[in-house]
């Protein structure tokens, strides 16, 4: 389980980065600079704790701490379901505490929440936990 945990955060946290450094134009008051590079560097380790949380919910729905190694339709549809509903409670918490506002080029879906932001909590988990598997198929650590 630690190396599971060290390789969701050594995946996520950089994947998770170039995607909040490329929807920047999405959001008001998020110009290029180092402040909001910092600001994305720290909001990536929060990313990489809702992708570690959206795991651990589906081991827990599943009972299977090892569900990444058979990534079934099943599975794919619950993780897709999970990560939704994480995105969308914790975009519909930031807004409502003024932690950021989206910018006339974000595009908006029900909910009243950006669709960048859903679509990250969508595609990235499924992808780092592919390539965490990948890793610890490979180097032959288990779970």
């Amino acid at each position: 389980m630690k190396n599971f945990i060290k390789y969701i955060i050594l995946f996520s946290i950089p994947i998770n980065f170039i995607w909040e450094m490329a929807q920047m134009p999405l959001y008001n008051e998020m110009p290029w600079n180092l402040d909001t590079s910092l600001f994305c560097f720290v909001a990536s380790f929060g990313d990489a704790i809702m992708i570690l949380v959206i795991f651990f919910t589906i081991a827990f729905l599943l009972r299977n701490k090892n569900w990444i190694f058979s990534l079934t339709s099943l599975n794919v549809i619950i993780t897709l379901t999970v990560g939704f509903i994480i995105a969308v409670i914790v975009e519909r918490l930031a807004l409502a505490d003024n932690m950021w506002s989206y910018s006339e080029l974000m595009p908006i879906i029900p909910f009243n929440v950006g669709l960048s932001p859903i679509l990250q909590m969508l595609v990235l988990p499924l992808l780092v936990f592919k390539l965490t598997k990948n890793k610890l198929l490979n180097g032959r650590s288990m779970l």
